[in-house]
């Protein structure tokens, strides 16, 4: 399904450099925020709490900014899927409350200190709703937080 609306999208807020970097490798949390195709509000539980997948690699190539400098765009894509808020039914899991999958995706340009061009391995992904208790109220919005490893060939 395709939204073409604020809906639907996938917002990056932050890209914060963990401390520790080397000249071999450098990573990165990335928090995103992810809006439902139609606003569809969401409902998570722990019988059915919101999964994601994602995946990670470069966009375009590196471009060199100087004194053994880069900054990389990296592609985020993947997907996440959620149980739907139905209104008028046991607001998690009445009726057909059949679980919901969108496409995820952002690109997120990150700086690098290298001697040679980077490479990219991929992080790890946690989801979670935004704003809400469990299955008491609801949401139109997830936040999803990444780990992007970028190192060095």
């Amino acid at each position: 399904m395709a939204c073409n609306s604020i809906n639907g999208r996938t917002y990056v807020n932050t890209v914060i450099p963990v401390p520790g970097a080397t000249a071999t490798d450098a990573t990165y949390v990335i928090d995103l925020t992810h809006y439902t195709c139609g606003n569809r509000k969401i409902c998570a539980n722990g019988a059915f709490p919101l999964t994601s997948s994602l995946g990670f690699q470069v966009y375009n190539a590196p471009r060199a900014v100087g004194n053994d400098s880069y900054v990389c765009d990296i592609l985020i894509s993947g997907t996440v899927t959620y149980l739907p808020y139905k209104y008028g039914q046991n607001q998690c899991g009445g009726g057909c409350n059949c679980p919901v999958t969108e496409n995820v995706w952002a690109i997120v340009s990150v700086p690098v200190a290298s001697a040679t061009v980077p490479t990219l391995t991929a992080g790890t992904v946690l989801a979670s709703p935004t704003g809400m208790s469990d299955c008491c109220s609801v949401t139109n919005a997830m936040s999803l937080v990444c780990s992007c490893n970028l190192a060095t060939a």
